[in-house]
């Protein structure tokens, strides 16, 4: 199917902000689910524009992980103790509350809820329920009339759990992703802020609910790390003489993937100089081949010590992201103060 016009494309974005400048939002849970749409678009390596049923199982993960980074104690000047930030006008919601309680009994770690399979799979159908009953058939209300964008409520594109999208979303989605990402974060960021403003004044509430969770990482995953790049930089390939740098190869800025394979080890030079840049192929494949080679040795240290991982779906949102920069014509980073144009070589590599 072809890519939407420039016409349809600039449609599609008008109605992503007249849905959230103009709708009511009450809780955070419309915000939640425009993400996670989003994050379906490009997970799902789907990009054709015909229509695209789904269910809201399939956007129940992307919805938690949201909920996740947000479900922590925020602390502010007056007091060393924390809170949970008000994510509604009303009491707090029901699914917020439930991430809360379960990110508190695993000590924030995703990854850990995720082992415990009877209580993960309770949790995504509790989510996927509530995404149902509650912002799917209001996330398109605009006063009292529906704007149809991204899927039709009338017993045909939205029946119980399954929706099936409008032609041309997915693509939308997929080629905007990071300036629908921005526009939901900052509708989200200023409903919070209302809701909180008495507890916000010394911290940076874009970085707390929406960053990485850097400090969480476990200490072993840099040892991991180290040995399947045989103490070597991914990108300069010198050895690491200091602990190194964490990095995520496809930049948080660009999408906030916490999946194993996306983390290298690298000279904090070179991360600096990399910055929130793709990188040339060169790299891609160093990353490709470590990640192929060490399969069984990344997944088991992986499950060890509870990060997350799924190389099937890490490989998909790359290739998104290098088709953007392909389709785009960036610049893809190589080394300090080096770059070469983004052309279709990254697709030998990885598909």
């Amino acid at each position: 199917m072809s890519i939407p016009s420039a016409e349809e494309q600039l449609r599609f974005i008008s109605g992503i902000q007249k849905i959230l400048d103009e709708g009511s939002f009450v809780a955070t849970y419309k915000f939640a689910l425009l993400m996670a749409l989003a994050d379906f678009a490009v997970q799902s390596g789907l990009n054709g524009g015909d229509p695209e049923q789904l269910s809201t199982i399939d956007l129940a993960e992307s919805f938690i992980c949201s909920y996740w980074r947000q479900a922590r104690p925020y602390s502010h000047a007056q007091t060393d103790d924390g809170m949970l930030l008000k994510m509604s006008s009303d009491r707090q919601p029901v699914v917020f509350r439930r991430i809360a309680e379960l990110r508190e009994k695993y000590n924030g770690r995703l990854a850990d809820l995720r082992n415990s399979t009877g209580e993960w799979q309770r949790l995504k159908r509790e989510v996927a329920n509530t995404i149902a009953k509650m912002p799917l058939w209001k996330l398109q209300v605009v006063g009292s009339t529906v704007v149809t964008l991204l899927y039709r409520q009338d017993g045909q594109g939205y029946q119980g759990n399954r929706i099936t999208l409008m032609p041309g979303v997915l693509s939308c989605l997929r080629l905007h992703y990071e300036l629908v990402r921005s526009l939901v974060q900052s509708a989200w960021l200023r409903h919070v802020r209302r809701l909180n403003m008495a507890a916000l004044q010394d911290r940076d509430l874009d970085a707390f609910l929406f960053d990485s969770e850097r400090t969480a990482w476990p200490s072993g995953l840099r040892t991991i790390l180290r040995d399947v790049q045989k103490g070597t930089c991914l990108y300069c390939g010198g050895v690491i003489r200091d602990a190194g740098d964490i990095d995520h190869f496809i930049p948080w800025a660009r999408y906030p993937l916490e999946l194993g394979h996306n983390f290298v080890l690298a000279h904090a030079g070179c991360n600096r100089s990399k910055s929130d840049l793709l990188v040339a192929p060169r790299h891609l494949s160093a990353w490709h081949t470590r990640n192929v080679y060490y399969t069984d040795t990344m997944e088991q240290a992986f499950e060890a010590i509870s990060i997350l991982h799924d190389y099937d779906t890490t490989r998909r949102i790359v290739g998104w992201a290098y088709t953007q920069a392909e389709s785009n014509k960036g610049a893809l980073w190589d080394s300090s103060n080096q770059f070469v144009p983004a052309d279709a070589s990254w697709r030998a590599i990885i598909t």
